[in-house]
Protein backbone atom coordinates (compact mmCIF):
# COMPACT_ATOMS: atom_id res chain seq x y z
CA UNK A 1 0.00 0.00 0.00
CA UNK A 2 1.42 3.41 -0.92
CA UNK A 3 1.11 6.71 0.95
CA UNK A 4 -1.85 7.96 -1.11
CA UNK A 5 -3.84 4.80 -0.40
CA UNK A 6 -3.07 4.99 3.32
CA UNK A 7 -4.19 8.62 3.44
CA UNK A 8 -7.35 7.75 1.52
CA UNK A 9 -8.22 4.92 3.92
CA UNK A 10 -7.50 7.10 6.94
CA UNK A 11 -10.02 9.51 5.40
CA UNK A 12 -12.55 6.66 5.32
CA UNK A 13 -11.82 6.00 9.01
CA UNK A 14 -12.64 9.67 9.69
CA UNK A 15 -15.94 9.27 7.85
CA UNK A 16 -16.80 6.15 9.87
CA UNK A 17 -15.74 7.87 13.10
CA UNK A 18 -17.99 10.81 12.29
CA UNK A 19 -20.95 8.56 11.51
CA UNK A 20 -20.43 6.71 14.80
CA UNK A 21 -20.20 10.02 16.68
CA UNK A 22 -23.40 11.25 15.00
CA UNK A 23 -25.06 8.02 16.17
CA UNK A 24 -24.63 9.16 19.76
CA UNK A 25 -27.24 11.92 19.36
CA UNK A 26 -30.29 9.82 18.41
CA UNK A 27 -29.36 7.06 20.87
CA UNK A 28 -29.01 9.67 23.62
CA UNK A 29 -32.42 11.12 22.76
CA UNK A 30 -34.12 7.70 22.56
CA UNK A 31 -32.45 5.76 25.40
CA UNK A 32 -30.98 8.57 27.49
CA UNK A 33 -27.58 10.03 28.20
CA UNK A 34 -24.89 7.44 29.05
CA UNK A 35 -27.16 4.59 27.94
CA UNK A 36 -25.34 1.46 26.73
CA UNK A 37 -26.46 2.27 23.19
CA UNK A 38 -25.02 5.81 23.29
CA UNK A 39 -21.82 4.64 24.96
CA UNK A 40 -21.35 1.94 22.30
CA UNK A 41 -21.48 4.54 19.54
CA UNK A 42 -19.22 6.79 21.62
CA UNK A 43 -16.63 4.08 22.21
CA UNK A 44 -16.49 3.14 18.53
CA UNK A 45 -16.22 6.81 17.56
CA UNK A 46 -13.43 7.50 20.06
CA UNK A 47 -11.36 4.57 18.86
CA UNK A 48 -11.82 5.49 15.19
CA UNK A 49 -11.13 9.18 15.86
CA UNK A 50 -7.97 8.29 17.76
CA UNK A 51 -6.70 6.55 14.62
CA UNK A 52 -8.18 8.68 11.85
CA UNK A 53 -7.41 12.18 13.15
CA UNK A 54 -3.78 11.92 12.05
CA UNK A 55 -4.84 12.19 8.41
CA UNK A 56 -6.16 15.71 9.03
CA UNK A 57 -2.58 16.71 9.77
CA UNK A 58 -0.91 14.57 7.10
CA UNK A 59 -2.78 16.23 4.22
CA UNK A 60 -1.81 19.73 5.34
CA UNK A 61 1.45 19.18 7.23
CA UNK A 62 3.45 21.62 5.08
CA UNK A 63 0.92 24.37 5.64
CA UNK A 64 0.26 23.86 9.36
CA UNK A 65 3.75 22.84 10.52
CA UNK A 66 4.58 22.15 14.15
CA UNK A 67 1.45 23.90 15.43
CA UNK A 68 -0.70 21.58 13.32
CA UNK A 69 1.16 18.56 14.64
CA UNK A 70 0.80 19.66 18.28
CA UNK A 71 -2.92 20.39 17.95
CA UNK A 72 -3.53 17.11 16.13
CA UNK A 73 -1.61 15.27 18.84
CA UNK A 74 -3.70 17.06 21.48
CA UNK A 75 -6.92 16.01 19.74
CA UNK A 76 -5.70 12.40 19.48
CA UNK A 77 -4.69 12.31 23.16
CA UNK A 78 -8.06 13.82 24.08
CA UNK A 79 -9.79 11.07 22.10
CA UNK A 80 -7.70 8.37 23.77
CA UNK A 81 -8.55 9.74 27.23
CA UNK A 82 -12.22 9.94 26.22
CA UNK A 83 -12.05 6.30 25.11
CA UNK A 84 -10.78 5.33 28.56
CA UNK A 85 -13.52 7.36 30.27
CA UNK A 86 -16.25 5.82 28.10
CA UNK A 87 -14.83 2.36 28.78
CA UNK A 88 -14.90 3.07 32.53
CA UNK A 89 -18.63 3.81 32.22
CA UNK A 90 -19.07 0.41 30.57
CA UNK A 91 -17.07 -1.27 33.32
CA UNK A 92 -19.11 0.46 36.04
CA UNK A 93 -22.36 -0.73 34.50
CA UNK A 94 -25.51 1.03 33.32
CA UNK A 95 -26.87 3.59 35.73
CA UNK A 96 -23.74 3.63 37.90
CA UNK A 97 -22.65 7.05 39.15
CA UNK A 98 -19.82 8.78 37.34
CA UNK A 99 -16.45 8.00 38.95
CA UNK A 100 -14.92 10.80 40.99
CA UNK A 101 -11.45 11.68 42.18
CA UNK A 102 -8.23 13.36 41.17
CA UNK A 103 -7.51 11.01 38.26
CA UNK A 104 -10.98 11.60 36.80
CA UNK A 105 -10.59 15.37 37.14
CA UNK A 106 -7.16 15.28 35.47
CA UNK A 107 -8.59 13.08 32.70
CA UNK A 108 -11.44 15.52 32.11
CA UNK A 109 -9.00 18.43 31.98
CA UNK A 110 -6.81 16.63 29.43
CA UNK A 111 -9.88 15.74 27.40
CA UNK A 112 -11.20 19.32 27.38
CA UNK A 113 -7.84 20.94 26.65
CA UNK A 114 -6.85 18.37 24.04
CA UNK A 115 -10.08 18.15 22.15
CA UNK A 116 -11.76 21.52 22.60
CA UNK A 117 -8.74 23.86 22.60
CA UNK A 118 -7.00 21.63 20.06
CA UNK A 119 -10.06 21.70 17.79
CA UNK A 120 -10.34 25.48 18.03
CA UNK A 121 -6.67 26.04 17.15
CA UNK A 122 -6.89 23.31 14.51
CA UNK A 123 -9.91 25.05 12.91
CA UNK A 124 -7.96 28.32 12.77
CA UNK A 125 -4.82 26.85 11.22
CA UNK A 126 -6.89 24.71 8.82
CA UNK A 127 -8.67 27.87 7.68
CA UNK A 128 -5.32 29.58 7.11
CA UNK A 129 -3.79 26.54 5.38
CA UNK A 130 -6.51 26.56 2.68
CA UNK A 131 -6.09 22.82 1.99
CA UNK A 132 -9.59 21.82 3.15
CA UNK A 133 -12.61 23.68 1.75
CA UNK A 134 -13.67 26.62 3.94
CA UNK A 135 -16.75 24.78 5.21
CA UNK A 136 -14.58 22.22 7.06
CA UNK A 137 -13.11 24.68 9.60
CA UNK A 138 -16.59 26.24 9.80
CA UNK A 139 -17.97 22.85 10.90
CA UNK A 140 -15.25 22.61 13.56
CA UNK A 141 -16.14 26.06 14.93
CA UNK A 142 -19.85 25.19 14.80
CA UNK A 143 -19.08 22.05 16.82
CA UNK A 144 -17.35 24.10 19.52
CA UNK A 145 -20.10 26.76 19.58
CA UNK A 146 -22.66 24.00 20.04
CA UNK A 147 -21.35 23.45 23.58
CA UNK A 148 -22.94 26.75 24.57
CA UNK A 149 -26.45 25.89 23.39
CA UNK A 150 -28.87 25.67 26.33
CA UNK A 151 -29.80 22.04 25.66
CA UNK A 152 -29.84 19.42 28.40
CA UNK A 153 -26.70 17.23 28.35
CA UNK A 154 -25.54 18.84 25.06
CA UNK A 155 -27.27 16.01 23.20
CA UNK A 156 -26.62 17.59 19.79
CA UNK A 157 -22.91 18.24 20.34
CA UNK A 158 -22.00 14.72 19.19
CA UNK A 159 -23.92 15.22 15.93
CA UNK A 160 -21.96 18.39 15.09
CA UNK A 161 -18.69 16.77 16.15
CA UNK A 162 -19.41 13.79 13.90
CA UNK A 163 -20.45 16.02 11.03
CA UNK A 164 -17.07 17.79 11.19
CA UNK A 165 -15.27 14.44 10.97
CA UNK A 166 -17.48 13.22 8.13
CA UNK A 167 -16.68 16.44 6.28
CA UNK A 168 -12.92 16.15 6.80
CA UNK A 169 -12.93 12.44 5.94
CA UNK A 170 -15.01 13.01 2.82
CA UNK A 171 -12.60 15.68 1.55
CA UNK A 172 -9.66 13.32 2.05
CA UNK A 173 -11.40 10.22 0.65
CA UNK A 174 -12.85 12.00 -2.41
CA UNK A 175 -9.71 14.03 -3.09
CA UNK A 176 -11.52 17.35 -2.60
CA UNK A 177 -8.43 19.01 -1.15
CA UNK A 178 -6.85 22.18 -2.47
CA UNK A 179 -3.26 21.18 -3.19
CA UNK A 180 -2.22 24.51 -4.73
CA UNK A 181 -0.90 26.04 -1.46
CA UNK A 182 1.43 23.07 -1.00
CA UNK A 183 2.77 23.42 -4.54
CA UNK A 184 3.32 27.16 -4.08
CA UNK A 185 5.16 26.65 -0.81
CA UNK A 186 7.37 23.97 -2.42
CA UNK A 187 8.16 26.33 -5.32
CA UNK A 188 9.05 29.17 -2.94
CA UNK A 189 11.41 26.89 -1.02
CA UNK A 190 13.25 25.84 -4.17
CA UNK A 191 13.62 29.43 -5.46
Amino acid sequence: MNEKQIIKWLGMICILAGVARIGMTPTSIIWGTDSPQELTFGLIACILMSVGTIVTYLVQSRETGVTGFITTLGIIIGNIVTTAMVWSQFAAGAGAPMPEGTLVNISRAIMMIGMMAGSLVFAFITFRAKVFPRWVPALLVLMILNIFLPIEDNKYFAAFWGLAYVGMGYCVWAGKLNRKPAAKSAESLSA
